[in-house]
């Protein structure tokens, strides 16, 4: 059994690094590769990019190679993390907007939690 769950454990992280690879693949085939690495390595955009290309590679290691679910879990999410804010910053109004559904969301969860929770 535990075979089997490296091996979906691994499909899954190469098929998740993948499509994020391909969702930024995309905006290259839309500004030509060129323009679009020269707009990657610019000062303001190079948070972005060590960020979504060290989470990339780190959730493939601990898949692939420390074999570790919790810090996989941990680094495709901060792919996703990385790759949300990339696309967010195109989008006109968008940071705004993940910003006002951030504080949305985080308050029905605090709310419902204390609620819930003893606390």
């Amino acid at each position: 059994k535990q075979w089997y769950q490296r091996r979906v454990r691994g499909k899954y992280v190469l098929l998740f690094s993948l499509g994020s690879v391909f969702t930024l693949g995309s905006f290259s085939m839309l500004w030509g590769p060129w323009n679009h690495l020269m707009h990657l390595i610019k000062r303001k955009r190079l948070p972005f990019t060590v960020s979504y290309f060290s989470t990339l590679f780190l959730t493939i290691y601990t898949a692939m190679v420390m074999k570790s679910t919790l810090l996989t879990v941990f680094c495709a999410f901060g792919q996703f993390v990385a790759l949300l804010w990339y696309v967010f910053s195109y989008v006109p109004g968008g940071i705004t907007g993940l910003k006002f559904f951030t504080k949305l969301f985080s308050r029905a969860v605090l709310k419902k939690a204390q609620s819930t929770l003893p606390i």
